[in-house]
């Protein structure tokens, strides 16, 4: 729990300390306009993340085959990136960029077909009851 608490407390410093040595060789201008444009690209990544993730989840349910375990988290992975371009720091984006890299992760056996997909065979297995009609009973007696 320490070393935790010791990195949280560590992070800051090691984004800043990066930042003035960014702003020392490419100078401070340059380096606010890197900060506004990353945060502007964390804000549209923001912006355009619900319509991605349902495009992304939509493609991965009808694929049934070959859905990994990253492709779920696509979405998820893809808002934690925005997040961490918003947070200024050479670190956050370090770590941003890496979450948006396409990692192939082992894939998810279909354990049950889709719901209404009938068998191989065309049989749909269940359970049924047959419920009399009282109006047919009705019929059967004049």
């Amino acid at each position: 729990m320490r070393i935790v608490l010791f990195i949280l407390m560590l992070f800051p410093v090691i984004e800043i300390s990066l930042l003035v040595l960014l702003a020392s060789h490419i100078g401070l201008g340059m380096t606010l306009l890197y900060l506004a444009a990353s945060a502007m690209l964390g804000i549209w990544m923001l912006k355009n993340q619900k319509l991605a993730a349902l495009l992304t989840i939509g493609s991965l349910m009808r694929q049934r085959e070959g859905i990994s375990i990253y492709s779920l988290l696509w979405p998820l992975r893809y808002s934690l990136a925005g997040v961490l371009f918003i947070i200024p720091g050479i670190l956050s984006e370090v770590a941003g960029i890496l979450l948006l890299l396409p990692l192939k992760g082992p894939n998810i056996k279909a354990c049950a077909p889709a719901a209404g997909a009938a068998a191989e065979d065309g049989v749909i297995e269940g359970e049924f009851q047959r419920v009399n009609d009282p109006e047919d009973n009705k019929h059967k007696l004049s």
